[in-house]
């Protein structure tokens, strides 16, 4: 299995609603979405909420769909580099990119040293900010 699909084996997981001790249903909504950009091409911009992590692999389509109980896109965009920093064993091992705006994966590869035939995943820089 590629590292972007056990990436998307974490999101889907990590993105199914929960059950409360009494029953109730604890919305989680998507944690993030897979998007396929080219190595040269300026990622898009994502509607409110929505956390993209851009693949270079290809075959991921967005579905946009909003993180109902995940409001907090800077928290979820830290624990994806959390996670990917860790070497933790249920978490594939990636590069996380911080794309800064308007740069391609190219240019964010280059500006990290890192190889972009390797396994990485970006998220711009804008996502890692509070508000």
């Amino acid at each position: 299995m590629t590292a972007a699909a056990e990436i998307a084996a974490w999101l889907a997981a990590s993105s199914r609603d929960r059950t409360s001790p009494k029953g109730d249903r604890i919305p989680v909504g998507p944690f993030g979405e897979l998007v396929t950009v080219g190595l040269d091409d300026v990622p898009s911009e994502a509607p409110a909420g929505c956390l993209p992590l851009f693949t270079l692999a290809s075959g991921y389509v967005p579905t946009w769909a909003a993180p109902e109980g995940q409001p907090r896109l800077a928290d979820r965009a830290q624990h994806v580099a959390w996670l990917a920093g860790a070497g933790r064993p249920d978490f594939p091992a990636v590069a996380v990119l911080r794309v800064a705006t308007g740069a391609t994966m190219r240019q964010a590869c280059t500006a990290a040293g890192i190889d972009p035939d390797g396994n990485v995943i970006g998220i711009q820089v804008a996502y890692f900010a509070r508000s």
